[in-house]
């Protein structure tokens, strides 16, 4: 037992139990059916013989079949789709917490800046807003780490351990299905490959080769998708650009600079000094390998700028990141009192202070 408490998993998944405790019953948001739900629960109802159709219910089982499936797996133990679906994205929570721990430990070598880097991850407002919720992103976030983990797996054993290789493919080649974050890992993979120490030609040819291998699955389902429903990701996506891009009454339309900051700015809020201040000290402490590395893994997380919406949501996929180097920062500063402090001061904004500022500037 001593072991266990010992352990620092033991702590990382306490903090993490509670943090999820006081979203759910101090700040409560967790618990509602609103937002994205209707159109998955009426996808789940269809893919158990309702006939119900319509656009945005053929795009949940275009987009996220796999979350779908398994929310009805469980909802027959739990009692209802919905519950089923809470589950799913309780079981990745904690699934995707203990990644992003592994990912920082094993870019750092440190397990305080893992432990550090993952309260600031899963204390982010968006993490139980958007995915201890009724939605399909936790799944979609934790398959990108998940592909990310076996992509810098491979990288450091300098391209040998291809186990790891086809690892990353096959994460993103699943996740996919669950949502389209969950095959971001694959440009983490590419771009690690692009930055390791071999030949350009066998660096091109593992790239195609990774893009090859990961494309048989989805292809094989939406090729079947487009046979059945004729229904396709360009439906999809011309869906997206007419209800959000086209649209002057979405507050996400304007891709602006005004926008984008306002979105970044809310996306990680009084983090934002952290990480300027985990920068400097990256730069302060410069490592050439670990620099290379956290450039390799960037271009995955900026890739939200290319959805057809601009939402804090979509824009999660840069928190990751962005907590890693905040994290080191924090590990720097030699009063533990501090840390706990500047630690505190971010819950509180998320779970206490943001969602009112939020509310009030209508955003």
């Amino acid at each position: 037992m001593s072991k266990i408490i010992k352990s620092p998993y033991f702590l990382l998944f306490l903090l993490a139990a509670v943090s999820l405790l006081i979203a759910f019953f101090l700040v409560k948001t967790p618990l509602n059916s609103n937002g994205d739900f209707p159109s998955y629960l009426e996808a789940m109802k269809f893919l158990q013989d309702d006939p119900y159709d319509d656009d945005f219910m053929m795009t949940r089982l275009l987009t996220s079949p796999l979350m779908l499936y398994s929310s009805i797996f469980l909802g027959y133990f739990s009692g209802s789709d919905e519950s089923g679906m809470m589950i799913v994205n309780l079981i990745f929570y904690f699934l995707i917490i203990f990644v992003f721990y592994r990912i920082v430990e094993l870019i750092y070598k440190s397990k305080k800046v893992a432990l550090l880097s993952s309260i600031l991850f899963f204390a982010n407002y968006c993490m139980f807003n958007y995915g201890t919720t009724y939605r399909s992103d936790m799944g979609g976030w934790f398959f990108f780490l998940l592909g990310t983990l076996f992509a810098l797996k491979y990288y450091y054993s300098r391209l040998e351990d291809k186990k790891m290789f086809f690892y990353s493919i096959g994460a993103a080649s699943i996740g996919i299905l669950f949502k389209e974050y969950g095959a971001l890992g694959l440009i983490s993979l590419s771009m690690l490959i692009l930055f390791s120490r071999v030949a350009l030609v066998e660096k091109i040819k593992q790239i195609v080769s990774a893009g090859l291998w990961f494309s048989i699955i989805p292809v094989l389902y939406y090729l079947f998708f487009y046979l059945k429903f004729d229904y396709s990701y360009f439906s999809w996506y011309f869906h997206n650009f007419n209800f959000f891009v086209d649209n002057p009454e979405s507050t996400a339309s304007n891709y602006s600079p005004v926008l984008l900051i306002k979105v970044l700015g809310w996306l990680f809020l009084v983090g934002w000094p952290i990480f300027i201040w985990g920068l400097y000290q990256e730069y302060k402490n410069f490592d050439k390998t670990r620099a290379k590395v956290l450039l390799a893994i960037l271009p995955a997380s900026l890739s939200f700028l290319v959805w057809p919406a601009l939402t804090q949501r979509i824009a999660f996929i840069f928190v990751p990141w962005l907590a890693l180097i905040s994290g080191y920062g924090l590990s720097k500063i030699k009063s533990k009192y501090i840390i706990i402090v500047i630690l505190l001061i971010y819950v509180v904004v998320n779970y206490l202070t943001r969602p009112w500022l939020l509310k009030m500037i209508n955003f």
